[in-house]
C-alpha cells in the first residue's frame, strides 16, 4: 500500500470526515484533475494543486492526480477515516495528519467595509460581466436584473428570471415563504453537476452569509436566508450542489470567489484589481463560474434594499 507525502492542503470543513472511524465511499464522477467521491451524507473532492481550492477538497500534487486517474471508474470504494484514506484496487492512500488546513470562509471581520465603495464595484463589475462575449447559463440575466437592459430571452433565462426577482425581494424582505418558492424554481435548473440556477444560489448564499451583517442598508443581519435556501435547495438538486450550497449556507466558498469577495474592499480606483479577480473566478468550470459570480452580485445588490 503506498502511504507518502503526496497532499498539498486541505480545506478545513473536511477534517470531520477523517476524524471519523472508517466508513465507505464510493467514486461519484472523475474528470481531468479533480475526483468527487460520494459519502452518505456528503462529498469529497479530491483536485490537483493546479486547481483552487473547494470547501470540500483534498489537493494532491498534480503528478500523483495525473498517474491514478487512468486507473479510477465510477463505483470504486473508498475507504475514509482515522485520519487516512485507501483506495484498496488502485493500491492507494494517503494521511491527513500533518497536512495544512485552508479556510474556506473568508475572514471578513478582519476588513473595514464602506457600502458606497462595494455598491460601485458591484456596479461595475455587472457591466464588466454584460460585456463578456461568451455568456452562458443564466449571467445574461445580469443586464436585466443588474442594467435595466432587455435582453434575448432563452427557455433557461425566462424559467429563472422571475425566481431569482422573487429572491432579491424575498431575501430584502426577510420574507421566509418568497425565499423558500424562489428556491424551489432555482435548485436542479439547468444541467451539469452544479446546475445554473444551484450556482447562482450558492454565491447569493454565501454573500448573504457573509457580508448581511457588515453590508445590509438596515444593518439586519439576514444568514438565516442562507440557511433557508440550502435547506430547500439539497432535496431538490444535484448531490454535489447540495453539498456546495450547505457550505455556502455558512459562508465557505471557493478559493476564487473569496478572493475576489476580499478584493471588495479596495478603494473605488483599485477597481482594476477587482475586475481580474473577477476574471479569474469566470474560469471555474464552463458556466459555473459566470453563475456564481451573477449571485454574488445579486446578493451585493439585494442587500442595498430595494432594487425594483
Amino acid at each position: 500500500m503506498t502511504v507518502s507525502p503526496i497532499v498539498v492542503d486541505y480545506s478545513r470543513p473536511i477534517k470531520g470526515l477523517f476524524l471519523q472511524r472508517p466508513r465507505i465511499g464510493t467514486i461519484h464522477s472523475v474528470f481531468k484533475k479533480a475526483i468527487n467521491i460520494a459519502f452518505e451524507e456528503t462529498m469529497l473532492a479530491l483536485l490537483s494543486d493546479e486547481l483552487p481550492r473547494l470547501p470540500n477538497s483534498v489537493r494532491l500534487y498534480s503528478v500523483v492526480i495525473s498517474k491514478l486517474l487512468p486507473n479510477l471508474e465510477p463505483g470504486m470504494e473508498v475507504c475514509v477515516g482515522n485520519d487516512t484514506f485507501i483506495l484498496s484496487p488502485c493500491n492507494f492512500s494517503f494521511y491527513l495528519c500533518g497536512t495544512p488546513a485552508w479556510e474556506p470562509r473568508p475572514d471578513v471581520t478582519a476588513y473595514d467595509w464602506d457600502r458606497e465603495t462595494v455598491a460601485l464595484h458591484t456596479r461595475l463589475l455587472a457591466q464588466s460581466l454584460a460585456n463578456k462575449q461568451s455568456q452562458v447559463g443564466l449571467v445574461p440575466l445580469v443586464e436585466p436584473l443588474l442594467l435595466q437592459k432587455p435582453i434575448q430571452a432563452t427557455p433557461l433565462s425566462e424559467l429563472a428570471m422571475p425566481k431569482l426577482q422573487m429572491l432579491i425581494q424575498a431575501a430584502w424582505h426577510k420574507n421566509n415563504a418568497g425565499i423558500e418558492e424562489a428556491t424551489r424554481g432555482l435548485a436542479g435548473l439547468g444541467p451539469g453537476l452544479t446546475p445554473s440556477g444551484d450556482d447562482v444560489l450558492g454565491g447569493f448564499a454565501a454573500v448573504i452569509s457573509l457580508l448581511s451583517s457588515v453590508l445590509s442598508r438596515d444593518s439586519i443581519p439576514r444568514s438565516d436566508v442562507a440557511s433557508i435556501i440550502s435547506t430547500v435547495a439539497k432535496p431538490r438538486t444535484t448531490k454535489l450542489s447540495g453539498v456546495l450550497l450547505e457550505h455556502a449556507s455558512r459562508g465557505e466558498i471557493a478559493e476564487q470567489f473569496g478572493s475576489l469577495l476580499l478584493t471588495l474592499v479596495l478603494p473605488a480606483a483599485d477597481f482594476q484589481t477587482v475586475r481580474e479577480a473577477a476574471d479569474r473566478a469566470l474560469t471555474f468550470g464552463a458556466s459555473s463560474g459566470g453563475d456564481t459570480l451573477l449571485g454574488i452580485l445579486l446578493a451585493l445588490r439585494a442587500l442595498e434594499g430595494e432594487i425594483y
